[in-house]
């Protein structure tokens, strides 16, 4: 297995929060991105500061939206920014987001094939490069979910993630509260769609 130079015994990883005893929906992109910060610049960003929590508390990447919004992406308004102002550039499906305008077409009409795809994610993890798998969940994509990609194997993947998602035939492999995730090659292709990304997190 090929993974990521990261200690899992010390890295920075949290909890999808609860509301109400419900658990909090539509967060994955700022959970992905808050693993890739930490990854990153893990002084400026962990579990004790800037943590998913305080970004949403702080607005670093917009307004706090009803989950009946969450399609419109507007809480990311202010992300790309918040990302160059921290010498970090994100990139989806390979195009570089430095606008909101950028984000909402990347997310849109930016297209990767299963193939390419992979390929992407394998040579990001093989370089110590931060890469995220995008998945359809339900609408051909347009209901997705975005992990941090920790390793592969010739027949799986093992993300964070920072809950379990009951649509997602993956699995936790620690009995610990980290969400590391093994999910194998076929759910992945089963699940590339039109609508599937591969988002990328690196120093400018």
């Amino acid at each position: 297995m090929k993974t990521l130079p990261i200690d899992i015994d010390t890295f920075g990883f949290v909890e999808r929060e609860r509301f109400n005893n419900t658990t909090v929906k539509y967060k994955c992109g700022r959970d992905f991105l808050y693993y890739a910060m930490h990854y990153l610049l893990p002084s400026k960003f962990n579990a004790n500061y800037n943590n998913p929590k305080e970004i949403d508390a702080k607005r670093l990447f917009g307004p706090i939206l009803p989950t009946s919004l969450a399609w419109s992406m507007y809480q990311f308004y202010k992300m790309p920014k918040f990302l160059k102002e921290n010498s970090l550039r994100l990139q989806i499906n390979g195009r570089d987001i430095s606008s909101f305008v950028d984000f909402i077409s990347a997310m849109l009409f930016s297209r990767i094939s299963y193939e390419a795809g992979i390929k992407k994610i394998e040579e990001n993890i093989n370089i110590g490069k931060v890469a995220g798998i995008d998945v359809t969940l339900r609408f051909e994509g347009l209901e997705d979910h975005v992990m941090f990609v920790y390793g592969h194997d010739k027949d799986n993947f093992y993300v964070f993630d920072t809950l379990k998602v009951s649509k997602l035939s993956y699995e936790k492999i620690t009995n610990d509260n980290k969400f590391i995730m093994k999910i194998s090659r076929d759910e992945v292709k089963k699940r590339w769609k039109r609508f599937s990304r591969v988002w990328e997190v690196d120093k400018l």
